[in-house]
């Protein structure tokens, strides 16, 4: 499964629903303070909500666990009011699951597209916030939790039918549904329909990966205390970690190789290495450069410290994951952050995933127009949203890239 369109309305910049197309590579380019990030965000917010199944709240936006920092909901919300609701859904491709109803398996193909779609409101008084509506849908079923006067209990509606079913919030962004009457096989049916959705949904957000724009400063040494983590964190924080453990793991080191490929196509350095520090949980981290000098990280320029935890998330990142990157060049000089997306390029291709970044550089964009040229990147799988604020709310508009009869860029 790999996220193929968001959609958000009356969130942080963006007023009325907008929908946008996640392609291979989707870039979001505009000046500062002009709502690059609110897609992100939104799509990180989900994430994070999923991930955080311990919490009570249907949709995180802070927490100290949190690996995207929002706010309140009022300050979230762009209407500014209580009486709305913030609304963010997706689509997935490629589903490929089966569930059993009453003496039959129903699939999604391969060839189905899911979606998932939220409306969240909070209380004024207490700032709760709360699910409003809930809608699953699948090529051929569609299911509806409509609120009822009572908070967070809801009425069910499957394929336009009402269900007597009794339902409230569950937890992690789902509802839950309890047949009124276990003998009615519709009603079974639609029971066991949105457990398999809950499922999906779980499975899709949790290969939703953030790094944020600001990533952790460089250190003499870095301690590991023994974790074992699955992502980079939003501040780089696991990058070393993750590399640690591979170095301890295996001789090998398929990622450590691959990322200083990486390094060496971006003209960066020939490679990058890590060594533990007797037998305690503390690693070095040292770079060789085009001259054959190996110097610790911390005695080099920001910009390595920087892009490393992007190359990490790229090299660890499972495949069918979703990358989302604010502002990946960080640091970077000119000729790396047009390289950089040749870097994109060979990830979303060879793990089939999906990298969505908000971007100030011009050369990354650039540098993806190069890898259409050379026929590395089809222009179907490149989506650019240009980002402009304008009568207080954030405008997006997609970039057309053209191609002639022969598919090449014109």
């Amino acid at each position: 499964m790999t996220i193929s369109k968001l959609k958000i309305k009356n969130f942080k910049g963006v007023n009325e629903l907008a929908e946008f197309d996640i392609k291979k590579i989707t870039l979001f380019i505009g000046p500062n303070s002009s709502g690059k990030s609110s897609c992100i965000h939104a799509l990180a917010a989900l994430a994070q909500t999923s991930k955080l199944p311990s919490s009570s709240r249907p949709l995180v936006l802070d927490d100290e666990y949190a690996q995207v920092h929002l706010g309140r909901f009022i300050e979230v919300i762009h209407s500014k009011s209580y009486s709305d609701a913030i609304e963010i859904g997706f689509e997935s491709t490629n589903i490929k699951y089966s569930f059993r109803g009453i003496g039959k398996i129903q699939k999604l193909a391969s060839t189905d597209i899911f979606s998932a779609n939220y409306s969240f409101k909070s209380t004024k008084r207490t700032q709760d916030i709360y699910l409003n509506t809930l809608t699953y849908s699948s090529p051929a079923s569609t299911l509806n939790f409509k609120p009822n006067k009572t908070i967070g209990t809801y009425t069910i509606e499957f394929n336009n039918k009402i269900i007597q079913a009794t339902s409230g919030y569950d937890s992690a962004l789902h509802a839950n549904l309890f047949p009124k009457s276990t003998k009615s096989e519709e009603d079974l049916h639609v029971f066991f329909y949105n457990e398999s959705c809950k499922q999906i949904v779980s499975s899709e957000l949790s290969n939703v990966l953030y790094l944020g724009p600001f990533r952790q400063s460089p250190l003499r040494r870095y301690p590991t205390r023994g974790s074992s983590p699955t992502e980079v964190g939003a501040q780089g924080e696991n990058a070393i970690t993750l590399l640690a453990n591979e170095f301890v793991q295996t001789k090998r080191r398929p990622h450590l190789k691959e990322i200083g490929g990486w390094l060496d196509q971006m003209g960066l350095a020939k490679k990058v290495d890590v060594s533990r520090v007797g037998k305690s949980d503390l690693f070095d981290v040292t770079v060789t450069l085009a001259d054959d000098a190996n110097l610790p990280i911390a005695d080099l320029g920001y910009g390595m410290s920087q892009v490393l935890p992007v190359l990490v998330q790229c090299s660890f990142a499972p495949d069918k994951a979703t990358l989302l990157f604010e502002q990946p060049e960080l640091h970077l000089n000119h000729t790396a952050a047009k390289l950089l997306a040749g870097v994109f390029v060979e990830t979303a291709k060879k793990k089939e995933m999906h990298i969505v970044a908000e971007t100030h550089s011009r050369e990354l964009f650039l540098g993806l127009l190069d890898e259409i040229r050379a026929n590395r990147l089809s222009p179907e799988n490149l989506a650019v949203y240009t980002v402009k604020r304008s009568g207080g709310s954030s405008k997006f508009k997609k970039i057309e890239i053209d191609v002639d009869a022969n598919g090449v860029l014109v």
